[in-house]
Formats: structure tokens, sequence, C-alpha cells
């Protein structure tokens, strides 16, 4: 039996969440299903400190539990563990597949968002769960009082490992190029830790390990010499691609795949619009996300309406 809405929304991360808190607002009969638990990406954020309205700053799960919490008091419904298998169009309708059914909408909202990159070096997929990780938020209490490797420049990488020296013994921080990417304030602050040290122009080549990781070749990118660092964890942090492979048929994507959308995050098919981290945009943050969310809610919420006549 196919559930009938009048808007499905896939991912309930920033994006999604605040699109069905705006289209229940409205009167819209919205479903979110979210594969996993509402909150998306900043789940595995520790601080955020560039919200507006948390001077003091907010960790990502206490913020996207308020998030959840005040769509959820306007009667959205939010399934979790419910991923999507594919989307169809039939009739003018939207018929979108998950793992538990199937639900049908007038309109379709994707704010699936994006995964970490795996760079596919020896040992990563290997030892996956056993040392190597993508989130030092969720997994940092495992490395207390080890050494651990965090790979990547940017504003990710060096949030992640600022937490991280809060835990372990010592942070190696393997980048490719000789200057951080992040922002001013992170490279401050992780500069003037003692726990961390730069491996600059530096790029892994292996995860070492049986049972559990217990080192990482990294390769001078100048000179092409190779050394092992004895370390437990070992944390990616070297970019994202976004989940969009549902849905491709229906939209026009760039070239790293991310959706192509107008000013009212329409994409080229009609009902169909796109929010949050999976939509090409200068900017990929929190504040970012809930602006297409609004965005796209509205604009979602004009296309029923013009429907209906």
């Amino acid at each position: 039996m196919i559930e009938d809405y009048e808007a499905l929304i896939i991912g309930a991360g920033p994006a999604g969440l605040t699109a069905g808190l705006y289209l229940m607002r409205a009167g819209i009969r919205t479903l979110v299903c979210e594969k996993v638990l509402p909150g998306g990406a900043p789940l595995n954020t520790g601080r955020i400190e560039n919200y507006p309205g948390f001077p003091e700053g907010i960790s990502g799960r206490e913020l996207m539990d308020r998030f959840a919490a005040q769509a959820r008091a306007f009667g959205l419904a939010i399934r979790e563990f419910s991923e999507v298998k594919g989307v169809s169009r039939t009739e003018g309708r939207f018929i979108v597949s998950l793992n538990d059914g199937e639900a049908a909408a007038d309109g379709l909202i994707v704010a699936s968002g994006s995964e970490p990159v795996k760079l596919g070096i020896p040992g990563e997929i290997e030892l996956a769960g056993r040392g190597i990780s993508y989130c030092a938020t969720c997994d940092g209490m495992f490395f207390k009082g080890l050494d651990v490797a965090v790979i990547g420049g940017g504003d990710s990488a060096i949030e992640e490992a600022l937490s991280l020296a809060n835990i372990v013994k010592k942070v190696y921080v393997v980048h490719r190029r000789d200057s951080l990417r992040a922002q001013k304030i992170l490279k401050e602050r992780a500069f003037n830790n003692p726990r961390m040290e730069f491996l600059w122009n530096s790029r892994p080549v292996e995860v070492v390990g049986t049972r559990e990781v217990e080192g990482l070749i990294v390769e001078d990118t100048v000179t092409g010499k190779r050394n092992t660092v004895a370390v437990s964890g070992v944390f990616f942090y070297v970019g994202y691609e976004p989940n969009t492979a549902f849905v491709g048929e229906y939209v026009d994507c760039d070239p790293t795949g991310y959706i192509i959308t107008d000013d009212r995050c329409a994409t080229r098919e009609p009902g169909l619009y796109a929010a949050g981290d999976v939509r090409k945009k200068p900017l990929r943050q929190i504040s970012t996300a809930v602006g297409d969310g609004a965005v796209a809610a509205v604009s979602l919420e004009r296309y029923i309406l013009e429907r209906k006549g």
C-alpha cells in the first residue's frame, strides 16, 4: 500500500527539518524520510560557534535535537531508518520507494546531504571501525590517551582535530599542502595546541595494521620519501560527495554531482526541489541549509496550491 502525502522530504538534516517545519505551518501534509536519525551532518560536530542565536556555542547534537523537536511540535512526521531506494513519477505525482514501503506526493524536496569521501588507500576499508573513522565526535573517546592522525586541512579537519586534542595524547594533522585552508580562528587554536603536530606536504598512502590500526604510512609530496607514523586511529576529512544517485534522471548535476537549481531551489523537474548540502552552491553551512529549506518549502507550497487550482 502506498502512503499518500502532499509533500515528501528526503533527509532530516537542517534543510529537511526546516522545510518540514515551514510546510506543516502552511498546512501541507508532509513526511520526512531519514535513512538514519534526524540531524544530518551537524550531529558529527562537537561544538558549533557560528550559528546565530547561541553566543556561547552549542553542540551539533543539541542544536539538531531542537530542530527536530520544533518541527515535530507542528506535527511533522519524521520516519527514521527509512532509506530511499528510488524515485519515479506517475500521473504527475512522485513515488518514492523506501526500504520500508512506498510513499506518494505532489511535490518532493531532496535534502539528502553528502557523505565523506573515501580515499581508497590500502587499509582504509579493511580497518573501518577498527581505528578508521570519519567522525571524531562519534568515536573520539575510543582513543583516549592514544595517538591519532587527522587527514585534511580544511575547517572540518581542524575542528575535529581540536576536538580530539581534548581526549587523545597526540594528534598528527596530515596535510598535502604547506598551509591550512581552515578559518583563521581555527588555525590559531590549532597552532597553539601543544597536543597537535603538523605533517606538511604529506599525503597518506596506506593504513597499516592487522586486526586494528597500528600506523599510517605518509609520503612527502616534495621528496617522495615515505615514513610510518605510529597511531591507533586515523580520521579522514578530505571532502564530501552528494547523495543523489536515487534521483539522477530527474535532475541536472554539476561535474561533482551536486544538484543544479534556480534561486527558488527548483530543479528542471516541476515539483522537485533541492536544499542543503546536496545542492550546488558556494557555501555549505547550517545557516545556508536552513535558508535553502525555507526557500524550497515556500516554493513547493506554491506549486502544490497551483496544482489544486
